[in-house]
């Protein structure tokens, strides 16, 4: 069985398709095996066709961190992520009209003329796509922004693999498998599978996948495109064995899966409750299937579910040819969308605790190509909506399209590293401690002023430390880095015990600022053999401990 499933990675084609004469290798890039394909068809598969909506397949956002963090944070507030899937052309969203002579020489067939162009700062000289319109009064109020050249260095060009670095949050030449919403929920409930919560941490709307969810061990977030035939499937389903799978890549993915139709059928309760105790106050955009998803969404928070994030996608936005009139069509379906998504919260006030934050993989290259479209590129705008913005305007310098600024053939250079955004949304939004904040994105990130309305008081935690999991170092058998951060400086001591929690071997004990920090252990330098051990960290009287496999 397991040499029926072993994946074929083409990293020529996964690379090429930065431009329209790839052509070939392009098309063939968006259909090579990976864990989305995985996850959209054969995982699901093997478990029966009972799982399914509207030949749909349900599926979780993966083993995650954040999402069961945040279900147990302290605070009511909610993250809506709106995937613009494909890399989305930043200079036809928000228009540089500053320099508008530069922007239509660069793009004589596709540039937005002045009447297409709604203006948001005449001074700045800066427009949106006119398609845009409805969220407009969004902006008027005081609850939209607009982040600029927002990217990551060495830029990946590949829609999988830069989409991968988004949802992991990591740098451009590391390859990690789990999210930066999963990691850090996952050190908040070791024990997510055998006691889950009563809610699902994080939901996506639809049918496709992402990695922002995944954990390393656990799986919390779920996807559902109906909650009453989701409810349905999960009261005649089962919960399947995750133990006898087989010994290799093939098994992991399948018991992976059924982790995840495991956990549907846990929460198709309470999500059919949320969903049945609240209806739509306001009519949506007709065909308009982000509209139609974030009406599920809306209907979930008003009947007070209080899952923390959600993630719906919109997909169409690769495009190299005839662009002018799909990212129009893409543009207004966002607006619809928003305006309506928002409108519909207001009407019960729940819009007061909920943020809009959309993200794409890149942005498109300034210049036009051939075919009336535009290459993958660098930076493009982050959008943001919500009351807890602290008013509308920009974050960051707006781009400079001149030539003689391009990164490469015509890219706009990065200028605000995504995961900026990423931890200015944990500390501020959700009130995470910022050394937990560091740790869980690998590093320190320069928070964004002026974002969103910070917690106040900062709620962080009551604990003096945060056990955040570890991860194999695949380029030397036998080492494990082990991640944690201090909240409270003081004398820390990190053991490793046997599954009896009898003590073996002391890593150290010593007095330790606050801070994240990695402990590289290797089994090897202990005498330890191969198989399971606990790792425990005591600070501050407390004590955290995680379950580890070494050696093998």
């Amino acid at each position: 069985m397991c040499q029926d499933h072993l994946p074929q990675h083409n990293q020529t084609a996964l690379k090429d398709g930065s431009a329209l004469e790839h052509g070939e290798q392009h098309e063939k890039a968006h259909k090579t095996w990976s864990r989305r394909n995985f996850l959209l068809t054969g995982g699901l598969a093997a478990l029966g066709a009972s799982l399914s909506l509207n030949g749909l397949p349900i599926h979780a956002l993966a083993r995650s961190p954040l999402l069961a963090a945040l279900s147990n944070a302290q605070t009511d507030r909610a993250l809506v992520l709106i995937r613009l899937k494909g890399g989305n052309d930043g200079l036809n969203t928000i228009v540089p009209v500053y320099d508008y002579g530069t922007y239509t020489t660069h793009r004589p067939t596709i540039a937005l003329p002045m009447s297409g162009i709604t203006m948001l700062d005449n001074t700045a000289g800066i427009g949106m796509h006119g398609s845009l319109n409805n969220v407009h009064p969004l902006w008027l109020a005081g609850k939209m922004k607009v982040i600029h050249n927002v990217a990551y260095p060495q830029q990946n060009l590949s829609h999988f693999r830069s989409s991968d670095i988004w949802a992991t949050a990591s740098n451009a030449n590391t390859y990690l498998s789990s999210g930066w919403i999963g990691r850090y929920l996952e050190q908040e409930y070791p024990a997510y599978l055998e006691a889950p919560p009563s809610v699902p941490p994080a939901i996506q709307i639809g049918s496709d996948s992402n990695l922002i969810a995944r954990g390393n061990n656990t799986t919390m977030s779920l996807v559902i495109n109906n909650p009453n035939e989701f409810y349905q499937i999960a009261q005649g389903g089962q919960l399947y064995d995750t133990q006898n799978v087989p010994d290799c890549y093939y098994g992991e993915e399948l018991a992976f899966m059924r982790q995840t139709a495991n956990s549907s059928f846990r929460f198709s309760d309470a999500i059919k409750r949320a969903y049945d105790a609240s209806a739509a106050a306001v009519t949506y955009p007709s065909n308009n299937s982000l509209a139609s998803n974030m009406a599920i969404i809306a209907r979930l928070i008003k009947g007070n579910l209080g899952t923390k994030v959600y993630m719906v996608t919109i997909d169409g936005f690769d495009t190299h040819a005839n662009q002018i009139n799909s990212h129009a069509t893409l543009m207004g379906r966002i607006a619809g969308a928003v305006k309506a998504f928002y409108d519909d919260l207001a009407a019960t006030g729940h819009n007061q605790k909920v943020l809009i934050v959309t993200h794409s993989e890149f942005g498109r290259r300034v210049f036009e190509n051939g075919s009336n479209g535009t290459d993958h590129g660098e930076a493009a705008p982050v959008l943001l909506w919500g009351d807890g913005l602290e008013g509308n305007g920009f974050v960051g310098t707006a781009p400079n399209i001149a030539q003689s600024n391009w990164v490469g053939p015509g890219n706009i250079p990065n200028d605000i590293d995504f995961r900026r955004i990423y931890a200015t949304l944990l500390q501020d939004w959700f009130c995470m401690h910022p050394a937990i904040v560091d740790a869980l994105l690998g590093q320190s990130f320069t928070r964004l002023t002026g974002l969103v309305n910070a917690c106040s008081p900062s709620v962080g935690s009551s604990d003096t430390a945060a056990l955040l999991g570890h991860q194999p170092d695949f380029t030397n058998y036998g080492t494990t880095f082990i991640k944690y951060a201090i909240l409270q400086g003081g004398t820390v001591r990190l053991r490793i015990l046997n599954k009896a929690a009898q003590p073996l071997v002391t890593l150290f004990n010593q007095y330790q600022p606050q801070g994240s920090f990695t402990f590289t252990f290797n089994s090897f330098e202990y005498n330890l053999p191969a198989g399971e051990y606990i790792y425990q960290l005591d600070a501050g009287g407390k004590s955290y401990s995680r379950l580890i496999t070494v050696g093998e």
